[in-house]
């Protein structure tokens, strides 16, 4: 499959303000992969593909993890939405026939990242959080986080904001956010 038949399947399960969500995020993964030599074809098909399970029914999402033995943190325990990167990460082979575990993980970790979730996984979680269309940033701080040396930074630029953003507002800062930035604070770098 190509990313001109995957945007024709994702366009007919989103909302249109989640379409285009996805395509900006198509965008910024495109000009990312391009810039660190990655899969742009791969890259451009996880970003469209990341929220394919985003209307699928909290509840659902964990029993369906459960049913297919996907690994659960915590947060997402609690916190059930936060599964329909894992779901969609079931899916998207199965839909498309290409069975890559750089688009798996990717997919799998685009909602609170994962030291594990690879350079692929660095992109789409960058470009999910930085889209033009995201309302809580503006172009000074999408500038900041995209000028950054290289991936890790990007990451680490962007779960400092999380961290931040789930102090202001109450929230546990989740583990494996936090086991990543560790990861990368120590000189960690994503598999390519």
């Amino acid at each position: 499959m190509d990313y001109i038949t995957l945007e024709g399947i994702v366009r007919e399960t989103e909302k249109a303000s989640r379409f285009e969500h996805s395509l900006g995020v198509v965008e910024v993964s495109d000009v990312l992969a391009r810039r660190f030599r990655l899969d742009v074809e791969l890259a451009r098909m996880v970003a469209v593909f990341h929220d394919y399970s985003r209307y699928m029914d909290a509840q659902a999402m964990l029993d369906f993890c459960l049913l297919h033995r996907i690994d659960v943190e915590e947060e997402e325990r609690q916190s059930p939405m936060l599964l329909h990167g894992a779901v969609a990460a079931w899916y998207f082979p199965r839909i498309t026939n290409i069975w890559d575990e750089r688009a798996f993980l990717a997919i799998r970790h685009h909602t609170l990242a994962s030291r594990h979730m690879g350079a692929l996984g660095a992109v789409l979680y960058v470009a999910d959080y930085s889209e033009k269309g995201r309302r809580h940033l503006d172009d000074n701080d999408r500038l900041e986080i995209w000028g950054q040396p290289d991936l890790e930074h990007m990451v680490l630029d962007v779960l400092s904001r999380e961290r931040e953003y789930s102090y202001d507002v109450n929230r546990k800062f989740a583990r494996v956010s936090s086991e990543c930035m560790e990861y990368l604070e120590s000189g960690g770098r994503f598999a390519r």
